[in-house]
């Protein structure tokens, strides 16, 4: 499906829609939880829905009972604690990496084989640090296309895998380890990147009462014997990666001030590093006395940002520089080469499209802004975070940009469009 994007000047305001990561985790913990549990509010995207699915399918709950809640948004009772199901088992994880590398672990419980199926470039996503850990541990690994079957049972023990690659596996680890009979050890053996979404899962789990500890900037050391215990409710917080495409449109814009709700300042969420960014780059964002966040149109200049530990923030951030006078580089984003689309020569592809000049690095971009975008016609690579951040980038355009592949919002955002037009954003 092609949008037509139209400029327009974006003001007003939006409630920003629960993080992802942190309902991914939540609905887990629920899942695998001792007690009847209330996880809200969320947003039913194709992911979340998906990490619902492979709850179910594994055994860890029979289900979730959903509630209406305002702006198309859900709860989710869960009564987990179940215990796995027997037996051949298929999941089901659409394009979600999280997903697939979250229940992975937690697969490996000695009952059956797990086959895991996965759509789009997800199979084509790194799994090797898991096939690594797990083979000479006597797990049966077989990788055929788009799916992967595994079986076997996960032993307490230690654990060392690399930190730059994806803190996904960590958690994955984190989320089953705590079950075993005995103490275990995550060692990271190169940098930790995307630290803040390991910090984000330990948050979660001692909300449900399980625990880790670091006992160096390198180890983790999970006790065994922990069962999640229900918390009754669990409130899932705003989505900071979702915010930083209305930021960058406040920031950018030629219209009001973008103003947000929803949004907690203290999150452990990396992405809320988003604000400082801007801020750096000039942008006038204020917190107002309601708690919301309000971005306004501002001059930027370039510059220089690591997002090693932030790499989902890259696409909104390339408009953000491609409006702003001067030069910027983004460095430590080889990650984003194996995600949805190859986002680094996504990204350059679309703004040079539309008459940015953008530079690809094997790590980053590098891009010399401060000019008005044209009309164009943009491949959206089935990406959703390519396709939002196209869809802000027509606040500095002087034309139509027609996106293809348009629906992929729905991976992480189904009320886009409507929020975009709640803004005066026009998309056709």
């Amino acid at each position: 499906m092609n949008k037509t994007i139209r400029p327009s000047a974006l003001q007003g305001s939006v409630r920003i829609i629960p993080s992802k990561s942190a309902s991914h985790r939540a609905v887990m913990l629920a899942a695998m939880a001792q007690g009847a549990c209330t996880v809200g509010p969320l947003q039913l995207s194709r992911d979340i829905e998906a990490t619902l699915a492979c709850a179910k399918a594994l055994g860890l709950t029979g289900g979730a009972q959903l509630s209406p809640l305002p702006g198309g948004l859900v709860s989710a009772s869960l009564i987990g604690g179940a215990g796995a199901a027997c037996g051949p088992r298929t999941l089901y994880c659409g394009e979600s990496g999280s997903t697939l590398r979250f229940f992975i672990p937690l697969a490996l419980d000695g009952r059956g084989p797990v086959t895991f199926i996965g759509h789009g470039r997800l199979m084509q996503r790194p799994l090797g640090v898991y096939e690594e850990l797990f083979l000479p541990r006597g797990v049966s690994w077989q990788k055929d296309g788009d799916r992967l079957t595994v079986e076997g049972c996960l032993t307490p023990g230690e654990y060392a895998l690399p930190g730059d690659v994806s803190s996904q596996f960590i958690t994955g680890l984190l989320l089953a380890l705590p079950g075993l009979d005995g103490e275990s050890v995550i060692r990271i053996t190169t940098k930790l990147e995307s630290r803040a979404y390991v910090e984000l899962t330990r948050r979660i789990q001692q909300a449900f009462g399980v625990v880790s500890r670091w006992a160096d900037d390198h180890t983790l050391v999970i006790p065994g014997s922990q069962t999640p215990v229900s918390p009754g409710r669990f409130e899932v917080e705003g989505d900071w990666s979702h915010a930083a495409f209305y930021l960058v449109a406040g920031a950018i814009g030629r219209g009001g001030p973008v103003t947000l709700t929803g949004l907690d300042l203290q999150s452990t969420q990396g992405d809320r590093a988003i604000l400082g960014i801007l801020r750096g780059m000039g942008a006038r964002i204020t917190l107002q006395e309601d708690g919301s966040i309000a971005a306004r149109p501002s001059s930027l200049t370039g510059a220089e940002v690591d997002v090693s530990q932030t790499p989902d923030l890259v696409p909104a951030l390339a408009v953000a520089m491609a409006a702003a006078k001067g030069e910027s580089r983004i460095t430590g984003a080889g990650r984003l080469r194996i995600k949805e689309s190859d986002r680094l020569a996504a990204m350059r592809a679309a703004l040079c499209a539309a008459g940015a000049d953008v530079t690809e690095l094997p790590d980053g971009l590098i891009i010399r802004g401060g000019n008005p975008l044209h009309a164009a016609a943009i491949d959206g690579c089935n990406d959703h975070r390519i396709v939002m951040a196209m869809a802000v980038a027509s606040a500095i355009a002087e034309g139509d940009m027609v996106i293809s592949d348009a629906e992929a919002v729905a991976k992480s955002a189904l009320a886009f469009y409507d929020e975009f037009a709640s803004l005066g954003g026009i998309a056709l």
